[in-house]
């Protein structure tokens, strides 16, 4: 039987690797993309044809996440895997004695934050009625508040400990039901979220790709009550 995933934040990166990942795994591959200048899916989608769907989705967008909905549920009678991957990072630069640009905050809370919801709520229903019944949010280490040890990237943190909390909640509600979110931090990896090459990352978008779905596919990590906050390698992480 044909499994179906959908992964934001496709058109780079990690997104880009684990849509590439799951079609060689024999997925049906709904791939959300922000920019269609960007051509990389392109080139997969002359490869893979009728198994990967590629959609404009700006998660940050009622109306944008509603389309989404709609071409999924019209094209998939179920999704087993939703990956929620996109995210930006926002000034990383300023500390409590800067001016802050809240309207630049309220944009990465919306995407980071708000933009996994919106997807996970048009969604979940949809999920529930697979055998994976899976939702893997990409969070980060940013996003422990016992860990912090930072003194800004205000906007970055803050949203991905919301992501968090909202993992936390989701996965209540439909862990009764068979269901499971993980909160993953992916790595220090080489991506280009601050304008530029990340020369400074620890592992590159592939080999974090193969870890996140070694992860949750390969060798799954045990089911529990409570809700999952582990690095790309399954260490747990303090929220």
């Amino acid at each position: 039987m044909e499994k179906y995933a959908l992964v934001t934040g496709t058109d780079h990166g990690v997104g880009f690797c684990l849509v590439s990942r799951l079609l060689e795994r024999g997925y049906h591959v709904f791939a959300g993309r922000i920019n269609p200048e960007e051509k990389r899916l392109d080139l997969l989608k002359e490869q893979f044809q009728d198994r990967l769907t590629i959609i404009l989705l700006d998660i940050a967008s009622d109306d944008s996440v509603a389309q989404m909905k709609q071409e999924v549920l019209r094209k998939a009678p179920c999704l087993n895997l939703l990956i929620n991957n996109a995210g930006i990072l926002g000034d990383i630069n300023k500390d409590i004695y800067d001016e802050l640009d809240f309207e630049e905050m309220k944009q990465v809370i919306n995407v980071n934050a708000l933009g996994t919801l919106r997807v996970t709520n048009a969604l979940a229903a949809h999920v529930m009625k697979s055998d994976q019944k899976l939702i893997v949010n990409i969070s980060s280490e940013a996003g422990s508040i016992g860990q912090c040890e930072r003194e800004g990237w205000f906007a970055y943190c803050m949203s991905k400990a919301a992501n968090n909390m909202q993992s936390a909640l989701v996965h209540n509600k439909i862990s009764k039901e068979g269901g499971r979110v993980i909160a993953i931090h992916p790595g220090h990896v080489a991506t280009y979220m601050r304008g530029h090459l990340d020369e400074t990352a620890k592992i590159t978008p592939e080999q974090s790709a193969d870890a996140i779905l070694k992860l949750v596919l390969d060798q799954p990590l045990p089911m529990t009550e409570r809700p999952l906050y582990v690095d790309y390698e399954g260490e747990p992480l303090s929220w």
